[in-house]
């Protein structure tokens, strides 16, 4: 099978398409697609899953530092604010206390509340705290094994012994009383974070996150790659069940056990809501998300082995490869622009509802499929076979247009394009057409006694006219033979046979009347001005026909002929004549004189010619 130039093309462009898709496929441009996608249906449906009931937020939020201001002053409070919470949190038996605070600096001012707050830990268990590791600069940082213990870094086989470190410690707690992990905010490029450290590694060592130390303490499993995608769950301000700072403060002062009895057996997350502590980060759920929410979430997944699991990069590849060749296939199997173009969409559209489907019931069975790309690779190799096949579609018509706007109204050209009437397995055939031809009586008398210009210019504006007249009738001009114009019905434009004789009957009479105006305005001396029309109907030959350098649309057979015979008869008889058989499609709608029967050349048996007029009304 020999393939066409333009289908070579079109398995080019799949074959650019699908390797720059596997080539791109982890680019900004795709992966700001995959999570533009993954964020929305991370939205939807992290109010359908349910959130860990025993993980619970005491929030510093607004209120709190306005009531606590009171009590315990201005932001940051001392620590003797924080020792009392958790002693008083000590009977009830609290899986954990985990500050999403850095206790940063020793309170120079206050020195005894933190000794009463280490006091406190030396009394205290499950209190975890938070560490953050910062950029390093030039020239500083610490040995990475010079660094406490208590840090809890753990050194791995592929530890470098020469690798620094810059941490923010809790250095206002003793060392024995450290249960620490990272907090880092883990963005995308994009600014928007969607995972969260089990460890980091630092040059082999490795540090574990606050919610890795937690989940380790608590003796549960933790995943052995290095960083978890978050699945987020619960609402998008408050995800988790949230106490004001406040109001559990005063509880433990007022001795309300009843509402601490609330906490017992949580685990309790303190952290910064308030809007004026900018603890707050971009994240699928929510723009402006308190980072305490993100640590809760991050608890929650490791707690309940609820993190998603990627897909891997091969299914993904494999994936975009499909759509890339189904969707393209549809211009290179169909034909017509217009349908080439509306199949594509409703395959777009289809495709896109199924993967999305899948990819979202995927998440909810804590399986990624990122699918941004993949939809954004379809529409660009949509637009790109649009344009293509757009610009074929363009190139066509200009050269339908340039070769048959010659024989039909260009507005009938642009329809038979849109039915596909046009390809050359539909130019070229056999059938029953109505052919008319129509010639100025006497002409070389006329063209010997005038100007050449003179003719010349007669002969356009009435060639003009008539021509005006045959489109107007839905018509085909076929030539123009010296001052003869021949015109059919019937093709490329197809319609009953009937229809097509009626057609041509009244485009004759239109002629007739058009040649009365004109004469008016002729000159006396061309006032003789006149024409015959031969009407017949009959089966033809019609296609493309004439060598290499010139092809015209044209008609063949002894229709023609008789046609053009008739036509010839006009001069002693009527100025349009028929034959029977289109005076027999047509008696339905014209009134006929029989003009009797003429002996034509190239016939033996003889012809019935008549006369139509317009039925009276």
């Amino acid at each position: 099978m020999i393939l066409s130039r333009v289908k070579i093309s079109s398995l080019l462009i799949v074959v650019f398409l699908i390797i720059s898709y596997l080539v791109a496929q982890q680019s900004k441009l795709f992966k700001t697609a995959d999570f533009a996608v993954f964020d929305r249906q991370s939205r939807y449906l992290a109010a359908q899953l349910e959130v860990d009931d025993d993980i619970v937020v005491i929030a510093i939020d607004d209120h709190s530092l306005k009531q606590m201001n009171t009590v315990a002053g201005r932001w940051v409070w001392p620590r003797t604010v924080h020792g009392q919470v958790i002693e008083a949190l000590q009977p009830f038996a609290l899986s954990a206390i985990v500050f999403d605070i850095l206790f940063a600096e020793q309170d120079i001012y206050r020195p005894d509340a933190d000794t009463y707050f280490n006091e406190v830990l030396a009394n205290s268990t499950g209190i975890y705290f938070a560490t953050l590791e910062q950029n390093l600069v030039a020239g500083g940082g610490i040995l990475l094994k010079d660094l406490p213990k208590e840090l809890g870094l753990i050194k791995t086989p592929l530890a470098n012994e020469i690798a620094k470190g810059n941490f923010i410690l809790p250095l206002a707690i003793n060392r024995q009383y450290w249960q620490l992990g990272s907090i880092n905010f883990n963005a995308s490029f994009d600014g928007v974070g969607r995972s969260y450290d089990v460890y980091r590694n630092l040059s082999g060592w490795h540090l574990p996150s606050l919610p890795a130390k937690l989940i380790s303490a608590l003796a549960l499993p933790l995943p052995e790659r290095p960083r978890i995608l978050l699945q987020w769950r619960g609402a998008a301000e408050q995800p988790y069940p949230t106490l004001s700072y406040v109001d559990v403060y005063r509880a433990v002062i007022n001795n309300e056990q009843a509402f601490l009895q609330q906490l017992s057996g949580k685990i309790v997350l303190i952290g910064a809501t308030a809007s004026g502590l900018y603890d707050v980060r971009s994240t699928p759920l929510s723009d402006n998300l308190p980072g305490v929410y993100i640590l809760a979430t991050a608890i929650d997944n490791l707690k309940n082995e609820q993190y998603l699991i990627p897909l891997s990069d091969l299914s993904q590849a494999v994936i975009g490869v499909i759509v890339i060749t189904l969707t393209c296939a549809v211009f290179i199997l169909v034909s017509g622009y217009v349908r080439q173009v509306g199949y594509t969409l409703l395959l777009m559209a289809t495709i896109s509802l199924i993967l999305t489907k899948i990819s979202t019931e995927l998440l909810m069975q804590q399986q990624l499929l990122f699918v941004g790309a993949i939809l954004l690779v379809m529409l660009i190799s949509f637009l790109t076979f649009s344009f293509f096949y757009g610009y074929l579609e363009y190139r066509r018509r200009q050269q339908a247009l340039a070769m048959f706007g010659r024989f039909l109204d260009p507005q009938v050209v642009y329809k038979l394009l849109e039915e596909g009437a046009l390809s050359p397995e539909k130019l070229n055939k056999k059938q029953t057409l109505t052919v008319l031809f129509s010639d100025i009586r006497n002409f070389t008398q006329l063209a010997e006694n005038s100007d050449a210009e003179d003719v010349v210019k007669l002969l356009n504006q009435y060639f003009n006219q008539q021509v005006a007249i045959i489109f107007q009738h839905e018509g085909t001009l076929d030539k123009f033979i010296g001052d003869c114009v021949m015109a059919f019905w019937g093709a490329p434009r197809q319609s009953e046979v009937a229809q097509d004789a009626v057609a041509a009957i009244n485009a004759a009479l239109a002629m007739e009347q058009e040649l009365l105006r004109f004469r008016q305005s002729l000159p006396a001396g061309l006032k003789s001005f006149d024409i015959g029309i031969g009407i017949h109907t009959g089966e033809c030959i019609v296609g493309m026909i004439g060598a290499d350098l010139r092809l015209d649309y044209t008609v063949i057979g002894d229709t023609v002929n008789l046609a053009s015979r008739i036509e010839g008869l006009t001069k002693n008889n009527a100025r349009i004549l028929v034959s029977e058989q289109t005076k027999k499609l047509t008696s339905h709608a014209f009134d006929f004189s029989y003009q009797g029967e003429h002996q034509v050349k190239g016939r033996q048996s003889k012809v019935q010619l008549y006369q139509p007029r317009r039925r009276d009304k």
